[in-house]
């Protein structure tokens, strides 16, 4: 039961994690961040559309990730349910 929640709870932050890394650079809340106004070679990198597109893809693997999973997860109950029903 542990591990099934474990896996549950990877799942869920891939997701979310997933979520706000492809949509955050993108809002105002990235150039609002003060980690990116406080050093002027920071903020030209994080305005950078190229590194907001590198986040977005680190986002995008996030979400593949917990999908993955999400659907492994699936695929087992269905198998087990179809073994028991046998």
């Amino acid at each position: 039961m542990q591990r099934m929640a474990l896996r549950v709870f990877f799942i869920l932050y891939c997701l979310e994690a997933g979520l706000f890394f492809i949509l955050a650079p993108w809002t105002r809340f990235w150039l609002g961040n003060p980690l990116v106004t406080w050093a002027p070679p920071i903020t030209a990198i994080a305005t950078n559309p190229y590194f907001r597109g590198l986040v977005s893809g680190f986002g995008f693997l996030h979400l593949l990730i917990g999908i993955r999973d999400l659907l492994d997860i699936l695929q087992a109950r269905r198998d087990q349910y179809s073994s028991r029903r046998q």
